[in-house]
């Protein structure tokens, strides 16, 4: 970027010129190498205008601070935008590089699975081209600027997650993206405390939708809750995707191992190999391939791109330490993520026996214990040997299953993580499969600790 554009892009003004091109953006004074413009924000514990001098140290070629700092004696006279707001001018700063990027900005999002669709649809995508995709969860109003500033100038295609928590989220999120296309993974009561209802949580996500210019297209699943809802903030063409009804676009069929076999249109049956299991994953893996298809990718492409995909961390991660197996699925929860991950592991084999180990769904507000108590009133006819919650909520989803009918004598609960890791090594038995989920606040992969020690 051209220090001219980028001070006419946020309204700043350049203390001195930078001599060295910007080629990187990063509000992480440690990840400040030559050529990046580190962004001194101000958070709730920190304010990034402490770390200005680190982040030349480390090698940075300019800084973005707000207008009157004053620098230290080591940062006075290096080059620095000064900005109103350096939070407000990062946004700016990727509107105005989405304005000269010619890639094609395909925009994802969901309650539960966009981490993994994203990094689906990305490798498929990557067959046909050049195609970045936002790092790890980079999707929030400070993540999802600096996912579009990563985006190269020569990229074909550019993948970016639009994560919401709060009504009003989504809007300055899909005014940055100015999607060509996008695609929901699916629809629960994720966040539903700050939302109240499923139809209120659809309406925001699908301001993503209503972003999509009329030539572009949007991906639904025929099967997402609250599609009506979604299907009428689209302004462009909808793809449908289905793995029960065949009118659809694109209809899916779940194989063993993480397989899906894709029909479209007259066009010969693929097999999508993913090594995901479950229905949430197939379900993912078709909207995926017609996302790709629907941008340009051929099937021969999308498949090639495809033998390259990695499932993100702690997405159904399998980790074996040796004496018992497990499946880290503790990135995040909320309700419908969890039936499907214990929806899956019912119906995985396994050597031992099953143990599931679940811990609070965060977010959920009054709708809390009615949630936990229904997710375990649904996994009370499990195949496991043991269930265990962790946290003053998951108490109530043992509850739900023990009136479902799971003998009360296989459940184990524990307050806190660190309980659990202390007693969950002496429940277990050798050759055990345990799966772990949780939202991301209660840190449950800190048992796989304990489980190797």
């Amino acid at each position: 970027m051209k220090p001219n554009r980028m001070a006419r892009w946020t309204g700043g003004e350049w203390t001195v010129p930078p001599t060295f091109p910007i080629t990187s953006v990063t509000q992480d004074s440690r990840k400040a190498g030559l050529g990046a413009l580190y962004v001194a924000l101000a958070g709730a514990r920190q304010d990034g205008h402490d770390f200005v001098s680190a982040a030349f140290r480390a090698g940075a070629t300019a800084a973005m601070v707000r207008r009157g700092w004053t620098p230290p004696a080591d940062v006075a006279g290096l080059p620095l935008l000064a900005v109103d707001d350096p939070a407000a001018a990062l946004c700016a700063l990727a509107k105005g590089y989405r304005s000269a990027l010619k890639a094609m900005i395909l925009g994802v999002t969901g309650s539960a699975g966009k981490t993994t669709l994203k990094e689906l649809l990305a490798a498929m995508l990557s067959g046909a081209g050049k195609t970045a995709a936002t790092p790890g969860n980079y999707n929030n109003e400070v993540g999802l600027p600096l996912s579009l500033l990563s985006v190269p100038e020569e990229a074909r295609y550019g993948v970016l997650e639009a994560g919401i928590s709060h009504p009003g989220d989504m809007v300055p999120l899909a005014e940055m993206m100015r999607p060509e296309a996008a695609v929901i993974s699916s629809i629960g009561p994720a966040h539903i405390e700050y939302f109240g209802t499923e139809r209120a949580i659809a309406e925001e996500k699908a301001r993503l939708l209503a972003a999509v210019r009329p030539k572009g297209f949007a991906v639904l699943s025929l099967e997402t809750h609250e599609l009506e809802t979604l299907r009428a903030a689209c302004r462009c063409r909808v793809v449908t995707c289905s793995l029960h009804d065949a009118a659809a676009d694109y209809v899916g069929e779940p194989l063993a191992k993480g397989t899906v076999r894709v029909r479209h249109a007259d066009e010969p049956a693929v097999l999508l190999r993913t090594g995901l299991c479950g229905e949430h994953n197939a379900s993912n893996a078709v909207l995926a391939y017609a996302a790709a298809r629907e941008a340009g990718a051929s099937a021969a492409e999308a498949l090639e791109g495809l033998a390259h995909f990695k499932p993100p961390a702690m997405r159904w991660e399998r980790v074996d330490v040796g004496w018992v197996k497990a499946i880290n699925d503790a990135y995040n929860a909320n309700p419908l993520s969890m039936r499907a991950a214990l929806e899956t592991f019912a119906g995985e084999e396994s050597e031992g026996e099953k143990v599931v180990c679940v811990g609070d769904m965060l977010e959920l507000g009054d709708a809390s214990d009615a949630a936990h108590r229904a997710v375990g009133e649904a996994s009370g006819n499990g195949p496991w040997r043991l269930l265990v919650g962790v946290g003053t909520a998951a108490r109530a989803l043992l509850e739900g299953a023990v009136s479902a009918g799971y003998p009360s004598s296989q459940t184990a609960w524990f307050a806190t993580t660190a309980e659990a890791a202390a007693e969950l090594p002496l429940l277990l038995r050798t050759g055990d499969t345990v799966l772990l989920k949780a939202s991301r606040g209660m840190r449950l992969e800190r048992l796989l600790e304990a489980l190797e020690r």
